[in-house]
């Protein structure tokens, strides 16, 4: 069954799909650009997603690319954000005056747990003692938890420095750094769903305060790649994140591509240090998704790695099953869409396709025209379509449903509220019509395409994760 579905995929990715309008083709942002196809495949094994000609967006239709607009980036200063919504007139209104970086504020002025803050590490830490069976269940529970989520590490070679650390005991090294960031990992995947409490410190902060000042000191001061240490950093950000701290996931997850970058700055041997060199590939794109996914909602520096994704293939995935292989390049498939989404409809400067969502937009009561959404309206068109190519590419055994029908794996409940929220935002432009224009002469087309951007059974995964507390609790936070 895997085994044709995935000559289905390849041949969907080779097609040669129509060309959109005139208007979308001549802007270096639209849908010209947008590839098609966002090829996810699971072999029978596990471990052929990244040959030589990997299932990925299809290139046939891109066209030139403008540097300065690479539509695999986040805009800077986008208007997809919570924090830009708060800011629209209407809004306003209803909730009051806020600060244009209001969550950037809330969630830096949160404190962290007390074992995880600044002032713990001026003190010595005491010895580090912990049965091994503890520890052997800690990371039992993350190579089936938190690891299927970015599987940056290989088992049998995490194995290996798991047994000389527990032969050496704790201290400054990377790899102690490492266990304990997979122990903390191990902590908090396994917590039973709604055991956290706002009173208590977090599951793994007792572990991940020996990793912080190892990882903290040897990123600021390496100035060469250290895979071990990347890996540890990328662990931590998602760690954060379980607990809730996207800005402190981020702080980590932007020390993680900067040493990657010092890995792939040869420009010469970039593209084949990528491809050639498994865990490196698989490490750039966990690093993809978690980075995009902070900046998605919050307005931070970003790295340059969302330019090299063309240059990248899917990675391979042969340290997970058939159902997480799936899941992992299928969020690696919809994070593009959704970056060229935000580059599509929301961009920074106002010399796009739409210019009603530029910097300056929603600030007069005459934007948002009917002609203003008609220029958009093929392009939204064909996100949504590309949407549905990515959605109808998983293999079906392991395609959401998008209806009400429970998913018993979280990894698959993830990709529906993926889904949803990329609707969301193709459509958002014309609820922002509807709700801003009291005329009762909103034509019934605009309203049905604002009435597309909703959906209840997101609501019934975005509870589940809530209370679950996994790494993507922020991310569906910003796209509601």
């Amino acid at each position: 069954m895997l085994a044709e579905q995935q000559q289905h995929l390849i041949a969907l990715s080779s097609r040669d799909n129509s060309q959109p309008t005139s208007r979308v083709v001549s802007s270096p942002g639209a849908v010209s650009n947008i590839n098609c196809g966002l090829m996810i495949s699971a072999s029978a094994n596990g471990t052929q997603a990244a040959e030589d000609d990997p299932l990925q967006f299809s290139s046939n239709l891109r066209e030139p690319l403008d540097i300065a607009s690479e539509p695999m980036n986040i805009p800077a200063e986008h208007k997809t954000s919570s924090s830009y919504l708060l800011g629209l007139p209407a809004v306003k209104m209803l909730v009051g005056e806020y600060p244009t970086n209001l969550f950037f504020l809330l969630e830096s002025q949160s404190p962290l747990p007390p074992e995880l803050s600044p002032e713990q590490s001026q003190n010595p830490l005491p010895p580090f003692q912990v049965d091994r069976s503890v520890l052997d269940h800690l990371v039992t529970t993350f190579f089936s938890s938190a690891h299927v989520s970015h599987p940056v590490l290989d088992q049998a070679e995490f194995t290996e420095i798991y047994e000389r650390f527990l032969d050496k005991g704790a201290d400054s090294s990377t790899e102690s750094a490492l266990c304990m960031t997979v122990f903390a990992l191990g902590a908090v995947s396994g917590q039973p769903i709604g055991s956290c409490h706002p009173q208590t410190s977090p599951n793994g902060t007792g572990y991940m305060k020996y990793a912080l000042p190892t990882l903290m000191l040897r990123s600021l001061w390496l100035f060469s790649f250290d895979l071990t240490l990347a890996q540890a950093l990328v662990l931590a950000s998602v760690y954060f994140a379980y607990i809730v701290r996207p800005l402190h996931s981020w702080r980590l997850i932007y020390l993680a591509t900067n040493l990657l970058q010092l890995k792939l700055s040869s420009l010469d041997c970039q593209k084949q240090t990528l491809n050639t060199e498994f865990d490196i590939l698989r490490l750039f794109w966990s690093c993809f998704i978690i980075e995009c996914d902070r900046l998605a909602e919050l307005e931070l520096p970003r790295s340059s790695l969302q330019q090299l994704t063309d240059d990248a293939n899917l990675p391979q995935c042969g340290n997970l099953d058939d159902i997480h292989m799936t899941a992992y390049l299928a969020e690696i498939s919809i994070r593009r869409l959704l970056n060229r989404i935000h580059n599509s409809l929301y961009p920074r400067t106002p010399n796009s396709l739409n210019k009603s969502l530029s910097s300056t937009s929603l600030m007069t009561p005459e934007e948002f025209s009917i002609d203003e959404l008609t220029s958009i309206t093929s392009v939204c068109e064909e996100l949504h379509r590309q949407l549905d190519l990515w959605h109808a590419a998983i293999p079906e055994p392991f395609r959401p449903p998008l209806n009400f029908e429970e998913i018993e794996n979280d990894r698959i409940s993830i990709l529906r509220i993926r889904y949803y929220a990329a609707k969301h935002i193709i459509y958002r432009p014309f609820v922002l019509h509807v709700t801003m224009h009291t005329s009762p002469h909103v034509s019934s087309a605009i309203v049905e395409k604002a009435d597309s951007s909703r959906s209840k059974s997101i609501h019934m995964d975005f509870c589940t994760v809530v209370a679950w507390g996994g790494d993507h609790t922020d991310i569906v936070i910003a796209q509601f």
